[in-house]
């Protein structure tokens, strides 16, 4: 597990390219906008601050679930709109 506000300021830091995902219904996610970089982490704040259940999927290292509720980022297997299982350790 990782802090929100630290794994947003390693997407700012670097140029990875991520797409977000905000929870639909019946446990699928759907894409929120097109493929975003680090200039758009507003929009990822934005959506946070909104208290919304998030997944982004990087590019490079795979999938992070957001809750923000506790403030904290847990790496997850992530297909096709769907959570298949989630880690609970260090995310990148």
């Amino acid at each position: 597990m990782r802090n929100i506000t630290d794994f947003i300021e390693q997407l700012e830091r670097t140029k990875i390219r991520f797409s977000i995902w905000v929870y639909s219904s019946n446990g699928r996610y759907s894409q929120f906008g097109t493929q975003v970089s680090k200039q758009c982490t507003s929009q990822l704040q934005e959506t946070i601050d909104q208290r919304l259940q998030i997944i982004v999927k990087t590019h490079n290292d795979g999938a992070f679930l957001l809750l923000p509720e506790v403030h904290m980022v847990v790496p997850v297997n992530f297909h096709d709109g769907q959570i298949f299982s989630m880690s609970m350790t260090q995310a990148a």
